[in-house]
């Protein structure tokens, strides 16, 4: 899957705040106390977590995120990676895991590895991007057909570890691995950013647009980057920003009280 070596600032200004708009549904939906915040980014939920009077343990697999998130949290950052975290079993009463199944290379064995570390009745809250796009990558494929830039090959899992790309789809692999699904939905709400904090994580390398903007030569990232720098301009509001319709395919599962391993 994507490399995320060394792009946590700019990663943090920009897809990072799209990441955001479901924070504070995921704390919502989960007990107070103590949260484990799998795949933490730069930390922005597990601060959120923090100020809401959570006790946060927070992992990424990312050193330049963990030093990110460390430099922004209270408590606790692991560097570890699923499906092997470096944590006890049942030792978790509620996780988050807020995109991060849908950046792993073996999502089973990820859901399996998360059933082990949860406690019998804790909650797991999760969201992946469902198939299907989104406005704003509708907005960037548009100018990399006018850029004429040539887009490579999508990252696809193989045949036995994909699966479908929406809320059941999420329940479904939850199941799979012994959880009790509680909930399954889509979330929407507007992302709004300034075109010079989403231009820092496409130059970055960072989310499918960014990869076929590293992918051009140097003529081509440069049409890219015009073409860009004159739509935003025309699409912004009054106080400079963009604004664009967002999804997400919610879950929230538990693993079954007194239910054997």
């Amino acid at each position: 899957m994507r490399d995320w070596t060394a792009t946590a600032e700019a990663y943090d200004r920009s897809f990072a705040t799209l990441c955001d708009g479901t924070a504070a549904r995921l704390l919502a939906d989960l007990p107070d106390g103590q949260l484990l915040d799998v795949g933490c980014g730069t930390g922005r939920l597990a601060l959120q977590a923090e100020q809401s009077g959570r006790t946060v343990t927070a992992l990424d697999a990312d050193e330049s995120m963990v030093e990110a998130a460390r430099r922004r949290l209270r408590r606790t950052v692991l560097r570890a990676a699923l499906p092997d975290l470096p944590l006890a079993g049942s030792s978790a009463s509620a996780m988050t895991a807020n995109f991060v199944i849908n950046h792993v290379g073996r999502p089973r064995a990820a859901l399996a590895e998360l059933r082990r570390v949860l406690r019998p009745d804790g909650r797991l809250a999760m969201t992946i991007w469902p198939a299907g796009g989104a406005s704003w990558s509708a907005l960037l494929g548009e100018l990399f057909e006018e850029a004429g830039a040539v887009l490579p090959p999508p990252e696809r899992l193989p045949a036995g570890e994909d699966f479908t790309r929406s809320p059941d789809g999420l329940a479904g692999l939850a199941r799979e691995s012994r959880l009790e699904v509680l909930r399954a939905c889509e979330l929407h709400w507007d992302w709004r950013i300034r075109p010079e904090d989403l231009w820092a994580g496409i130059d970055a390398g960072i989310a499918t647009p960014g990869a076929v903007v590293r992918a051009q030569t140097p003529r081509v990232r440069d049409r890219i980057r015009e073409a860009f720098a004159a739509r935003t301009g025309d699409l912004a509001d009054a106080d400079g920003h963009l604004s664009f319709p967002v999804r997400a395919a919610y879950v929230v599962a538990a693993r079954r009280l007194n239910e054997k391993d």
